[in-house]
């Protein structure tokens, strides 16, 4: 677990009780979009780099720009720190959470918008996997080149972080 922060880096912040957050949080998300029973949030405690762990206060899965908006607000209003994350396949750590924090999920955002093949330009949301894209214009002779080993569980989002 991490437990210690350099107070030059990382803010102070309080905590939010659990049900506190669910009562500001819940309302805003699908069926099955808030998660904080432990068990569930050891899914989330690290990313790749399972040397370091942290278990956030919950997990939030949002499934519109509407939703993520409306998680944000609330989480702004209360205070509480929130920590975004793609498939949370990165062996840096970018994806851990605080100790306490909202971890905002993206899995949910995973559609391939628009391709112009033409232009090589695929405009997809951050959640889509990789391999999906070059799932998805291999017809058209061309593929997403970065990381083709891992591209299977890697998402655009965690590329582009």
């Amino acid at each position: 677990m991490l437990d210690q922060f350099d107070a030059r880096l990382d803010a102070e912040f309080a905590a939010i009780p659990p049900a506190r957050l669910r009562a500001a949080l819940s309302p805003l998300l699908p069926k099955g979009g808030f998660v904080a029973d432990v068990e569930s949030l050891r899914a989330f405690e690290s990313d790749g780099l399972a040397a370091y762990r942290s278990l956030p206060a919950c997990v939030v899965l949002p499934e519109t720009v509407d939703q993520v908006r409306a998680v944000l607000a609330a989480c702004s209003e209360l205070g509480a720190p929130v920590v975004a994350r793609g498939a949370g396949t990165g062996l840096s750590g970018g994806a851990l959470p605080f100790p306490g924090s909202v971890l905002l999920s993206m899995a949910k955002f995973n559609k391939i918008l628009e391709i112009d093949p033409r232009a090589r330009i695929a405009r997809v949301q951050p959640g889509v996997r990789n391999l999906a894209i070059s799932e998805a214009v291999a017809a058209m002779g061309l593929f997403y080149a970065p990381d083709p080993s891992s591209q299977i569980a890697c998402s655009i989002g965690g590329n582009v972080a």
